[in-house]
């Protein structure tokens, strides 16, 4: 057969595979044993509606009976019966919903909370292998697919064996040979199924992936708007996501289609034997065989042996669209975490070694080695700059310093003691950071400020400000200290950004800071003021500066001279200036020789 491809093969047997199933039924069982009583509750209704539903078909047709009998005792008696069944299932479905839309808000909740907690410890290097809007699309459209897992869809799969078992007890007992008829169209039903399944599980993967893609799209352009507009990529952006958003709308419109044509077809299939059964039994009816009320029993419960047979095989079809998103999620848990709780400030600890990195190897690819057996010491209270040219590796190894990264092989050790056998929060609450591209967070000044220290006085960050010469802006603010900054800082400019993280640095008050490029942003005024900051702030403390300006690093305690990963000079400026890469970079003219002339205060 053409059409049975090596990769339909590969697709039917992980359909047919119970791996993802088991990996997403360990994900889900903690979540459903949470809410046990919710699930006994429903269970305990959904066995009981079997039981009214079974019942409403025996009363029908005993009313059927009773009427034609003239039995009019027995109607008045039917009647009651009537309106209690009605009167529970009025109150059933009122409680049904409550519970189950308790019950799942509770468990899409508790998913949502612990995914975002699972990815804040992923190392870096996982964060960094997919795009932003990926991460976003798990729970803005993945979390939302456990309703039909875990929720209705779960019942249903539990409700339909429980109700055709039932129902084909009670017809057998009616009339085995109209039973026969009845039960012919289960192989169909679960054939159909399953083939139903296979083809809404593919389409629902890729349906998954185009509105991750979507999501990406979208992330992008928000983010990159500044961009877009100064290229004039308008149009093609609104061309690629038109395109994106129609392939989407084809990819709905296949699943409508398949879904279409599985629920017309099971209509199809439970009419004929609706109409066969009936047809049948008006013989047996005549013949006296049965009672015109047995007939309507009958007819009713072909229609709960029928509907159940080909709900269950729709419920699964859409189970597995549900169960691609899911096994998405299940990507994300799968994924090693970087600690088994999430970090939070610790006690800042005292250094009196230093930093000492030794016999270091660290690449991003296998295939593409950075750093091949790097050592160097960082002594305690003194000032060391990194410099070389771009990618010779300076800011990996701030990135492995906070452990973002973990470095292959060899060690990097905090007072003798290896940092990665360190606690993490432990390690990052003693560093002070302040990285190139500077992130603000959506909220006030205050709040940026106040991560860092969340206990800090009013007074104490209002000093850091004034350190950081941002305090006569922030108070040139409509609110001061309250403005809202907009998203990632948007409403200052760079150097008022960088200023503020300047500031949340000296908030911190931590005995190991980390300039990465803190003054690049800065006008000679302004750079001036904030060095001035910066000298007290590195009074005593380990700090670490990148920095392309000679007045910023020409005066630190030392110099490490860094190309394509490897140590290539250390030593003062004045050692340094003599030869060497260092000189080569002075030369030409690498470093920003602005305000050399001034008299430096680092």
């Amino acid at each position: 057969m053409n059409w049975l491809t090596v990769e339909r093969k590969e697709e039917i047997r992980q359909y047919l595979s119970v791996k993802n199933f088991k990996k997403i039924f360990r994900l889900l069982a903690p979540y459903v044993w949470r809410y046990k009583m919710s699930y006994l509750a429903m269970i305990v209704m959904l066995l009981i509606g079997i039981g009214v539903t079974l019942a409403f078909a025996w009363f029908m047709g005993n009313v059927i009976d009773a009427a034609i009998n003239g039995n009019f005792e027995r109607l008045r008696f039917l009647l009651i019966i009537g309106l209690l069944l009605v009167i529970y299932q009025i109150v059933s479905n009122f409680v049904w919903t409550y519970v189950e839309t308790t019950s799942m808000n509770n468990i899409k909740k508790d998913l949502n909370q612990d995914l975002y907690a699972h990815i804040l410890t992923l190392s870096s290097s996982d964060l960094n292998k997919d795009h932003s809007g990926k991460w976003m699309s798990h729970f803005t459209n993945d979390i939302h697919s456990v309703n039909a897992v875990v929720g209705s869809g779960l019942l249903n799969l539990i409700r339909f064996p429980i109700m055709i078992t039932a129902a084909l007890i009670y017809l057998m007992s009616i009339s085995w040979k109209l039973s026969l008829i009845s039960l012919s169209v289960a192989p169909l039903a679960i054939v159909a199924g399953a083939v139903f399944g296979l083809l809404l599980k593919r389409n629902g993967t890729i349906i998954h992936e185009t509105i991750s893609e979507l999501t990406k799209k979208l992330n992008d352009t928000f983010h990159g708007m500044t961009v877009i507009k100064s290229f004039t990529l308008e149009n093609l952006f609104h061309n690629q996501y038109r395109k994106q958003t129609e392939d989407l709308y084809r990819l709905e419109l296949k699943e409508a289609k398949i879904q279409g044509t599985f629920y017309a077809g099971g209509q199809a299939v439970a009419s004929l034997t609706f109409l066969a059964s009936l047809l049948m039994g008006a013989f047996f009816v005549s013949q006296g065989s049965i009672t015109a009320g047995m007939l309507l029993t009958f007819v009713n419960l072909v229609n709960l042996l029928v509907s159940p047979l080909t709900g269950f095989a729709g419920q699964w079809a859409g189970y597995q669209r549900s169960m691609t998103a899911l096994e998405r999620v299940v990507k994300v848990f799968d994924q090693t975490k970087t600690a088994e709780e999430l970090p939070f400030r610790k006690d800042v600890i005292q250094i009196s070694q230093g930093i000492d990195v030794k016999n270091i190897h660290f690449s991003y690819q296998e295939y593409s080695p950075l750093f091949q057996d790097l050592s160097f010491k960082l002594p305690a209270g003194q000032v060391t700059a990194f410099v070389g040219p771009s990618g010779a590796g300076k800011s990996t190894l701030f990135q492995l310093i906070m452990r973002f990264y973990e470095v292959n092989d060899g060690s990097i050790e905090l007072d003798g003691k290896p940092i990665n056998e360190m606690d993490v929060a432990v390690l990052r609450s003693a560093i002070s950071y302040v990285p190139q591209d500077t992130f603000l967070f959506s909220g006030s000044v205050e709040e940026n400020l106040k991560i860092a220290a969340p206990n800090a006085t009013f007074e104490k960050m209002v000093q850091a400000a004034r350190d950081a010469n941002i305090h006569e802006f922030i108070m040139s603010l409509p609110e001061g200290y309250q403005t809202e900054l907009g998203e990632r800082g948007v409403r200052l400019s760079g150097g008022q950004r960088q200023r503020i993280a300047i500031a949340r640095a000296l908030l911190k008050d931590a005995p190991i800071l980390l300039l990465d490029e803190a003054t690049s942003a800065l006008d000679s005024e302004t750079e001036m003021l904030v060095k001035s900051a910066l000298q007290r702030l590195m009074k005593g403390r380990t700090t670490i500066i990148i920095a392309h300006r000679l007045s910023t690093i020409q005066h630190a305690d030392q110099i490490l001279v860094f190309k394509e990963g490897q140590l290539v000079q250390a030593g003062t400026h004045a050692e340094l200036k003599r030869e060497g890469l260092y000189k080569e970079l002075i030369q030409a003219d690498q470093f920003t020789q602005r305000s050399i002339q001034r008299q430096d205060v680092i």
